[in-house]
C-alpha cells in the first residue's frame, strides 16, 4: 500500500469513527490534510470536548510506517517546574495508551504512535476517550502549577 492508499485508508476509517461520535455530542470535527508535507506525511485534527480544557485536539499525523497521536495539555510552563515535572512524571506512570511529554516550544503534550495496521475504530474510540480523559485529569493541576498567576479552577459545570 503506497503513502495516499494509506491516508485514504486512515482518513476513512477516521470519518466512520467520527459518524459514531457525532451523535455523542462530544466531537467537534476533523480537519484533513489532503495533500503530503515536506516529509511525505498526512495531517488529521480532531477536536473533542472536554469538561476542563473546552476543546482538546489530537493531531494525527501518518508517517511511513507508524501513527503518531498528539495533544498539547497546555503551553510552556512559567513557574514551579520541577513541581510540576514531578507531577506529570508521576501521572506517566499510569497513563496509556498515551504519555506525558515536552513538545515544541516546551509546552506539555501527550503523545503516543502505533502501527498502521492497530488503527482501528475501537482503538481510535480508545485513544480519544483516554485522551479526553487524561487532559481531564493532568489539565487543572499541570495549570495551576505552571501558570498560578492567570489560571484558575472553573466552578464545576452541571453533566450534560
Amino acid at each position: 500500500m503506497d503513502a495516499s492508499q494509506r491516508a485514504s485508508h486512515l482518513n476513512r476509517l477516521l470519518a466512520a469513527w467520527a459518524s459514531e461520535w457525532t451523535a455523542g455530542g462530544l466531537f467537534g470535527e476533523i480537519e484533513h490534510r489532503a495533500e503530503p508535507d515536506a516529509r511525505g506525511d498526512y495531517h488529521w485534527l480532531l477536536r473533542v470536548r472536554g469538561e476542563e480544557k473546552d476543546v482538546i485536539t489530537l493531531w494525527w499525523r501518518l508517517g511511513k510506517r507508524r501513527v503518531h497521536v498528539e495533544c498539547e495539555v497546555m503551553p510552556t510552563p512559567e513557574e514551579n517546574l520541577e513541581t510540576l515535572y514531578r507531577f506529570l512524571l508521576t501521572r506517566n506512570a499510569t497513563l496509556a495508551p498515551l504519555h506525558c511529554a515536552i513538545g515544541p516550544e516546551e509546552g506539555i503534550y501527550l503523545v503516543g504512535s502505533l502501527g498502521l495496521d492497530e488503527v482501528t475504530i475501537p482503538k481510535v474510540d480508545e485513544i480519544v476517550a483516554a485522551t479526553i480523559t487524561q487532559v481531564d485529569e493532568i489539565y487543572p493541576t499541570a495549570m495551576s502549577l505552571g501558570h498560578p498567576r492567570w489560571f484558575r479552577r472553573r466552578p464545576s459545570r452541571p453533566a450534560r
